[in-house]
């Protein structure tokens, strides 16, 4: 007992011995004719730690710990000392206005400590995080289920963590690429501030932390993508890369200005997640036939079509591998470029320095490709010059934002491009949407409500009628049907799903097609011209992966409207 009650006067007179040293520094500041500052409990600014070495400011005992702008504020527990003098004297030749005030030694350390952030932000200046695979195998076996990373975060950011911004960034990017999330959402919200991943198309809560942490995350995730920290009320978009040693994982950082401080989106781009070849896409047989068709072709356009985030440049890449070889000449115009390909010239487009999709293509059509692959038709001029490559020889492979496949000869229309250049250089559009794939370690088969099977029975008699019984993969129309689910487990972190996959359309154009091109059709003509084509509609492809047991007729509900009418 003893013991115990001298280490607690020990700990005590140390306590007194600091509280002392602050007392006599607010006394001393009146001596000195500075102001007194106590930084113990504060996150000093990155860029004021940039602007002075370590190696000065230990020497001088200084502490810069905010920059606004040319002002530059430092303490310092000795206003005397000549190494003090000869650092500052560089900064006033500089234009910096400096502000000096007085502090203590414990201050003055805990300010100094930070310099290892800084230090590990210039190691990654050139936008590598120091991930080590070893490092990252080690963090993701901290945890195996969203519960359990969730717990390890909250504990992290409840704790005293001011020297451990990177160990928390660190987790959070591993949490991600075990849970195989595509994007990581920091959003300050009026009391606390939100970490969500987006898993599966979804976003999902992961823990919740206080704003004392988010100034040291706004910073180092700035410093890491190349961002400037002074600015805070405009949007900015940056990236990092995490070395994994056999691969590189991609990090795009967007940062914009809200309510209650700048809200981060980080989307992950894993070169492990692409697409090798067309048998890895979810394509009903006719459609992966048609697709086929249409990449063998010397020529043409062949669009993909569907609303942000339904995988349509995933697509596009498994287009490009499936067509590489090293006599063919690719050349793609992207924004930005999501993954690198060996062998393939990719570009990205750069509208501050003129470099746009529009003269992007132009610029192509000089490199002698096969192939050009342009990221997206937004405007008129894109579309006509993507159609006039088409007719001059070049397979061009783009997206365009349309509900459907039928939309896309509306669309062209509508950017003034001409019927008869679109009925001889489009080959094929093609629709597509993401949908949740059930998770096969929990899933459970179930009887179809009267409201499900109704509308199954409508859509496979619809089939039925324009004869595509051949897509139909021997289901019949009944008056119930074995439908499934995922009940949820560790494998897919209880959501009952794990992965995605594609349901598709496509309209291949030919003379049916060419005929009503004459006549500036609706969307419903060019559906009705395509009918004999005798190829699924996304909501019938949805029904028939449903009834297969891929995915659950809530999932093909929220992508395709199930009760209208096609």
């Amino acid at each position: 007992m003893a013991l115990l009650n001298e280490t607690k006067q020990l700990a005590d007179l140390e306590i007194l011995k600091k509280e002392e040293e602050e007392e006599l520094m607010r006394v001393l500041s009146d001596k000195y004719g500075l102001p007194y500052i106590d930084l113990r409990g504060m996150s000093p600014d990155y860029e004021a730690l940039s602007i002075i070495r370590e190696e000065d400011a230990r020497d001088g005992n200084i502490a810069p710990f905010k920059l606004t702008g040319k002002k530059i504020f430092i303490a310092t527990p000795t206003p005397t000392n000549e190494h003090l003098k000869a650092t500052l004297v560089p900064l006033e030749e500089k234009d910096y206005e400096i502000t000096l005030f007085l502090c203590s030694h414990e201050s003055l350390q805990h300010i100094l400590n930070r310099y290892e952030d800084v230090l590990h932000g210039s190691k990654v200046a050139s936008g590598m995080l120091d991930l080590s695979l070893k490092k990252m195998e080690t963090l993701m076996g901290m945890f195996e289920t969203k519960e359990e990373l969730s717990g390890h975060l909250l504990e992290m950011t409840k704790a005293e963590i001011l020297y451990k911004t990177t160990r928390v960034l660190e987790l959070i990017i591993a949490g991600a690429l075990k849970l195989h999330a595509s994007d990581i959402h920091i959003e300050p919200e009026e009391t606390k501030v939100r970490l969500r991943y987006r898993l599966n198309g979804l976003l999902e809560d992961i823990v919740f932390f206080d704003f004392a942490l988010l100034k040291n995350i706004t910073s180092r995730l700035k410093l890491l993508s190349g961002l400037k920290l002074s600015t805070v009320a405009n949007s900015q978009d940056g990236r990092f890369n995490i070395d994994l040693g056999d691969v590189e994982v991609d990090i795009r950082v967007s940062v914009v200005p809200g309510n209650y401080g700048e809200s981060f989106v980080m989307r992950i781009l894993d070169p492990r997640n692409t697409v090798d070849n067309l048998d890895q896409i979810a394509f009903p047989t006719i459609v992966r036939d048609v697709v086929t068709q249409a990449l063998a072709r010397p020529n043409g356009v062949i669009l993909t079509t569907g609303p942000t985030g339904s995988g349509k440049t995933t697509t596009l890449y498994a287009f490009l591998k499936h067509i590489y070889t090293t006599e063919v000449k690719i050349l793609t115009i992207e924004d930005p470029i999501e993954y690198h390909f060996e062998g393939i010239t990719q570009t990205q487009v750069e509208e501050e320095k003129g470099y746009t999709f529009l003269s992007g293509l132009r610029a192509s059509l000089r490199q002698d490709p096969d192939v050009i692959m342009v990221g997206e038709i937004r405007d008129e001029d894109t579309a006509k010059v993507a159609i006039n490559a088409a007719l001059t020889g070049h397979v061009v492979l783009s997206t365009l934002h349309t509900n459907n496949a039928a939309g896309t000869i509306p669309r062209l229309l509508d950017l003034g491009v001409n019927g008869k250049a679109i009925a001889g250089a489009l080959s094929l559009s093609l629709a597509q949407r993401l949908v949740r794939k059930i998770c096969d370690d929990c899933k459970d088969v179930y009887e179809s409500s009267d409201k499900e099977a109704r509308a199954i029975t409508n859509i496979l008699g619809e089939m039925k009628v324009d004869g595509k019984e051949d897509s139909m993969d021997d289901h019949q129309i009944s008056v119930t049907y074995p439908l499934f689910k995922g009940h949820g487990c560790a494998s897919c972190n209880n959501t009952g799903y794990k992965g995605r996959i594609g349901i598709f359309e496509a309209i291949v154009m030919n003379s049916d097609i060419e005929m009503v091109l004459l006549t500036n059709p609706t969307e419903r003509e060019v559906k009705r011209a395509a009918k004999k084509q005798k190829i699924p509609t996304l909501r019938e492809d949805g029904i028939i992966k449903m009834l297969g047991g891929l995915t659950t007729f809530e999932e093909v509900a929220k992508a395709v409207d199930l009760y209208g009418e096609e």
